[in-house]
């Protein structure tokens, strides 16, 4: 079985880690005999998304930001050169003959 819940004490910020179902309560339940003497067993219960494609779509945007970071100033700099025309400048020295 997958561990897919997740059981939020609702009296303090304890939690239980991932575990089946019936695993998290359980936990729970002893956590609340062993905290919360007298209390009945409260808060609530966190489902994982079982289909597994977190942070894939948040990498994309990630990567495709750099790519731009890392592009536009190179393309300006080539831009402003063509512009001046070329980015060197070229002296020609011819000795002369005493």
């Amino acid at each position: 079985m997958a561990a897919n819940y997740r059981y939020w004490c609702g009296e303090c910020h304890h939690r239980t880690s991932w575990r089946t179902e019936a695993e998290g309560a359980d936990e729970q339940v002893r956590h609340y005999a062993r905290s919360h003497l007298g209390i009945p067993v409260g808060g609530r219960v966190e489902v994982r998304d079982k289909t597994g494609g977190g942070g894939g779509g948040c990498l994309a945007v990630v990567g495709v930001l750099f790519l731009l970071v890392v592009l536009t100033p190179s393309c300006q700099h080539k831009a402003e050169s063509q512009s001046r025309g070329p980015a060197f400048n070229l002296q020609v020295v011819v000795p002369v003959a005493d």
